[in-house]
């Protein structure tokens, strides 16, 4: 083979390693979008399992809140939404709301608190 032909064949081949690598990250990316995009069940599935652990965060809080003897006397209600927690009720004093707090806070898995609870006026 002649100089230029050899040139010709070596672009030749990198044009056709760069076509095939083109096609094949064009196809691999189109078969993700597509799974992502086409199936409903991986998408609802992602939702229920997110509920899921919302769920059983916000039993976690709760159960943790409503058997510790500090608490006694108040009454909760908890909600978890992506990892932030909302604790909501009433609790005797002050100190019972800082301490449900600070207990819903050291909960693993929990994000954020957010604190919806009153504290009941003496009757």
């Amino acid at each position: 083979m002649s100089g230029g032909n050899q040139q010709g064949f070596a672009m030749l081949k990198i044009n056709l390693m760069v076509v095939t690598l083109t096609a094949v990250a064009t196809f691999a990316g189109l078969a993700f979008s597509a799974f992502a995009v086409d199936d409903p069940k991986a998408a609802v599935s992602g939702i229920a399992s997110a509920e899921a652990i919302d769920g059983a965060l916000a039993g976690k809080v709760e159960n943790l809140l409503r058997t510790d003897v500090g608490l006694a006397g108040s009454q909760f209600r908890v909600f978890s939404k992506e990892a932030v927690v909302t604790v909501a009720g009433t609790v005797p004093d002050e100190y019972a709301l800082r301490r449900a707090l600070d207990l819903a806070s050291g909960v693993r898995g929990v994000r954020e608190i957010r604190n919806a609870m009153e504290v009941d006026s003496p009757k």
